[in-house]
């Protein structure tokens, strides 16, 4: 299958249709569960949340770069390196919960992670772009756009959550299910609407996806065994590092005009909940 195949394919997509109005809703909400507290006390264990966060906006960055570097030939070189930008996803709260690991850490991160994309993303698609041929960003325009479809959003419905108004609450308790269930169908209909982009390629991702979901793990057990991180915070990193969040992987990939990153990332999403969820369900820490 043409990236143009791929593209019109895309273009075609109820799904993808739905996926960048929904953006600012998702991020609206996560602003709304954003619990001030938590984050203080990540904040006061330095040692856990320098690692958690630095993890975040610059391991995982560069292990993208470096499987972009590894994996130069494959139409998806450019979709790890990307793929490994977006932050947490919505659904690793959910599995830290079941593995008894350190929610407060994992909401915190996914709270913070979320509010800086826009200024990460853009400082490493600049380092990105210097090296990958035939893809190029106009700096200005996607932290423009990113702003306005994260940033805002996350702060209005932070803002709203502190004045614990009625109206605000309810508006949270069903966008909480909503939104889950919003997830749960694209879920299944983005796979169902790929279904020839990713039999087609399915060898060829499955393979860099494989390796990525291996070098991030590798990495997280390494660098927490040998910084002495709790086993508990570890494995929180370690989820939270793993469960990118699948829209805005699928916004990236129309904002940056990557249909094949929307392949890639479905690949991806569906290999990390194959992964993740039973690692999250088996032999909770206590």
């Amino acid at each position: 299958m043409s990236i143009q195949e791929l593209n019109n394919l895309i273009s075609s997509s109820l799904t993808f249709k739905t996926i960048t109005p929904m953006i600012p809703v998702m991020f609206y909400f996560l602003g709304t569960q954003t619990n001030y507290q938590d984050i203080k006390e990540t904040i006061e264990n330095k040692i856990t949340f320098s690692y958690a966060i630095f993890f975040q906006i610059f391991v995982l960055p560069l292990i993208g770069l470096t499987l972009y570097l590894v994996f130069n030939t494959s139409i998806f070189a450019i979709s790890i390196a990307i793929v490994l930008l977006a932050p947490g996803g919505f659904i690793s709260g959910i599995l830290t919960h079941f593995k008894k690991g350190n929610i407060p850490l994992s909401v915190s991160l996914t709270s913070l992670t979320s509010l800086i994309t826009p200024f990460t993303t853009v400082f490493w698609l600049s380092i990105i772009s210097i090296d990958a041929e035939g893809f190029s960003f106009n700096f200005l325009e996607t932290l423009t756009q990113l702003t306005l479809l994260i940033f805002i959003p996350f702060l209005v419905g932070y803002f709203l959550n502190t004045k614990d108004n009625d109206t605000v609450n309810r508006l949270s308790s069903f966008l909480d299910k909503f939104l889950k269930l919003y997830i749960a169908v694209i879920s299944v209909t983005g796979p169902f609407e790929l279904r020839d982009a990713l039999f087609d390629y399915f060898s060829e991702a499955i393979t860099i996806v494989l390796v990525a979901i291996g070098v991030v793990f590798i990495a997280v057990e390494s660098t927490s065994r040998l910084l002495k991180i709790e086993k508990k915070d570890a494995v929180t990193v370690s989820i939270e590092a793993l469960c990118q969040n699948f829209p805005i992987v699928l916004t990236f990939s129309i904002l940056f005009n990557l249909p094949q990153m929307a392949v890639f990332g479905v690949f991806y999403y569906l290999a990390t909940l194959v992964i993740v969820v039973p690692y999250s369900f088996i032999r909770p820490l206590n």
